[in-house]
């Protein structure tokens, strides 16, 4: 990269900050992807694999390491932007699923009116998914008489058991940050603080004097929520059956043993049901968000991260994960590290064709249904909406194990 670029001095900056880290390959890695993008020739992860990291050999379909230093850097960047950056007039960015750098100019603070808009659009929002709810449980047709599932199969503990059921849908955390000095407000969503344990961490490390945080009593559900509850009110209504609604954020702890629970969204919101995200072999990896999969006793891995242009094509990965709740009830979740996966994943309880597809999937790995299992899915999509899926891993899940992590 040139020095006499007109951002070399932001990237001088970022690489001298304690936030950044002192990393040479982390250094070498940003120096290299903007000079890249200067030239107009974004890498691919071979090159990038072969010029920074010395791997000549680097086979893209075998390997997420490429990747992975992607994220990192990402979230390197995001710590600088928090900290010492903060103030800084550009940002450096590079979007999910490319290796090419974006100078942004930051955003103008948004308003305290700006502020009551958002929070008039979040109560307009939900009024929206309550009125699908009732039409769905309430006045849903009466000749709809196709049962879209077998109550006999992985439904059964849903249907059958008279525990009342709770539908968890993962939010995103948002709060609120006021200048005192300059008597501004904006909304803030950080994609690395997805839970009140989360921004209270975050508090305690950002103790500027000018700035005050405070956690908002609302939060921000994806779009594709609305459509989770439509599916699953269309069986339940059929099969007679009802449930209550939390989102993350409102979801109190002391009500874990006294429901059954279905858990839906990208797995880094889902607060304390993420520590059963479990099975021996398979787990959701918190810190680099992602799924490991250990091959071996001997602890050979393999990490899936989601790649591709999330809003473009991409490939996502979900988790299907039954498991035993502290008072013999029921855990069900449905997440993906995007929310494409996310989506797939319920598919695979709610359409016909993919529920059947892993009904027989788990008779013929296990010769019955388990009680409790893990399944990896690859959802492949564009703009956020899945296209296309198939099941890479299932995993049965012996419920002393569960006993044996808690």
């Amino acid at each position: 990269m040139k020095k006499t670029h007109k951002y070399s001095q932001n990237i001088a900056k970022i690489i001298a900050s304690k936030s950044f880290g002192n990393s040479n390959t982390y250094s070498n890695l940003l120096q290299y992807l903007v000079s890249s993008t200067l030239q107009k020739n974004i890498p691919k992860e071979t090159t990038i694999a072969s010029e920074i990291l010395g791997k000549t050999d680097f086979d893209p379909s075998q390997s997420t390491l490429v990747r992975v230093y992607a994220y990192n850097l990402r979230k390197k960047l995001g710590t600088y932007y928090s900290t010492e950056g903060k103030h800084d007039k550009t940002i450096v960015q590079i979007p999910k699923g490319s290796y090419e750098v974006k100078f942004v100019e930051r955003k103008l603070v948004k308003k305290k009116d700006s502020n009551l808009l958002d929070r008039k659009i979040g109560i307009i929002l939900f009024l929206l998914l309550i009125l699908s709810l009732a039409y769905n449980a309430f006045l849903y047709p009466t000749n709809y008489n196709t049962n879209p599932i077998n109550k006999d199969g992985l439904w059964k503990d849903l249907l059958a058991d008279k525990k009342p059921l709770m539908v968890v849908l993962g939010d995103l955390f948002i709060f609120e940050e006021e200048d005192t000095t300059k008597g501004t407000q904006k909304i803030i969503r950080d994609p690395f603080i997805n839970s009140l344990e989360d921004y209270e961490q975050f508090t305690l490390e950002h103790p500027q004097t000018n700035l005050k945080y405070q956690p908002l009593s609302y939060s921000l559900l994806i779009y594709n929520s609305a459509l989770w509850i439509k599916d699953l009110s269309e069986i339940f209504s059929f099969n007679q059956s009802d449930f209550t609604i939390r989102n993350m954020v409102r979801f109190n702890p002391k009500e874990l043993p006294d429901n059954n629970f279905m858990v839906i969204g990208m797995m880094k919101t889902f607060g304390m049901f993420k520590d059963y995200l479990i099975s021996p072999r398979l787990f959701y990896h918190s810190q680099n968000q992602s799924i490991v999969y250990r091959e071996d006793l001997e602890g050979k891995k393999i990490e899936y991260l989601p790649y591709g242009d999330p809003n473009g094509h991409h490939t996502d990965y979900g988790l299907i994960t039954k498991v035993p709740g502290p008072n013999n009830n029921n855990i069900f979740l449905f997440g993906g590290l995007w929310d494409t996966a996310a989506s797939q994943s319920l598919k695979y309880f709610t359409s016909p064709k993919l529920l059947n597809e892993l009904e027989e999937g788990l008779k013929e790995k296990f010769g019955e249904l388990p009680k409790y299992y893990q399944v990896l899915l690859e959802a492949k999509g564009i703009d956020r909406m899945e296209l296309s899926s198939k099941i890479l891993i299932m995993e049965k899940i012996e419920p002393k194990y569960i006993l044996e992590r808690k």
